[in-house]
């Protein structure tokens, strides 16, 4: 009996060691060695470091591109596509996750589907995305604070100029330049805050059959295919109701969506 407590303490305290031991590891540790695997192209247990990693640090964008890469080079390109979307929401500056993003859409074999490009998709695509929402509000501070300075300068020009009964001053235009470029900037800023309250999520499926209900009975709409950015609204169940961009609304299954916000 004694003998029995005594294996039984052992099995503990050794259970105990390995779990501790294997808490040391940091994300950085597994970030570390993650890239050591990647490029010694043991491309399955890199994607197993990272995914780790990101198990305590969700959030770093440096990670979710290093496991992007891993993925598209396991054959997961639309998976891959939709953790480098991820890793430009969390940061858009990030060079590698954009360069990446770039190569990997041109990876993949180009669908068409029934859909009209919206305005707001455009100047989404060209403007509110490649700028940080810091990057409005530093811009807008600016113009304002310039269009402020001109107008008041003007405006003590234009109280010298009546005092002393001389011409007055021509109406400066570069302060209806600047106060243009304030309410730009402002209206910019809005749809950017606007933009970041819009949930949206990548295809990682190669294809996805969008039905007008959940179910697996439902009619099906349309097909979309893997890498292909839709808009995500609520879901029912194990399903999701999405839009593409400029086309129809539908269901979908959740595990065919990564959502990148």
């Amino acid at each position: 009996m004694k003998i029995l407590k005594t294996l039984s303490a052992v099995l503990v305290f050794v259970l105990c060691a390995a779990v501790a031991a294997a808490q040391t590891e940091t994300p950085a540790d597994l970030f570390r060695k993650g890239t050591e695997l990647y490029v010694a192209k043991d491309y399955a247990k890199a994607q197993e470091s990272f995914k780790q990693s990101l198990d305590q640090d969700p959030n770093n964008s440096v990670t979710i591109t290093n496991l992007a890469l891993t993925e598209f080079q396991l054959g997961n390109k639309a998976l891959a596509i939709g953790l480098l979307r991820k890793a430009l929401d969390i940061d858009p500056n990030l060079e590698v996750a954009n360069a990446g993003l770039k190569f990997a859409l041109t990876q993949m074999a180009i669908k068409e589907v029934p859909h009209q490009l919206e305005s707001y998709e455009s100047l989404r695509a060209k403007l509110l995305q490649p700028i940080p929402l810091t990057g409005f509000l530093i811009l807008s501070a600016l113009s304002l604070f310039s269009c402020g300075w001109v107008l008041l300068s003007y405006g003590g020009r234009r109280k010298k100029a009546l005092e002393s009964e001389t011409t007055l001053p021509g109406f400066p235009l570069i302060g209806t330049l600047l106060g243009a470029l304030f309410i730009a900037f402002t209206i910019l800023l809005a749809l950017k805050i606007y933009d970041a309250t819009v949930l949206r999520g990548t295809i990682i499926e190669e294809k996805v059959s969008v039905q007008t209900a959940p179910g697996d009975k439902a009619v099906v709409i349309l097909d979309l295919y893997g890498g292909m950015e839709v808009i995500s609204h609520k879901t029912e169940g194990d399903w999701v109701q999405i839009t593409y961009p400029g086309s129809l609304t539908g269901w979908i299954k959740k595990s065919s969506l990564l959502m990148t916000r």
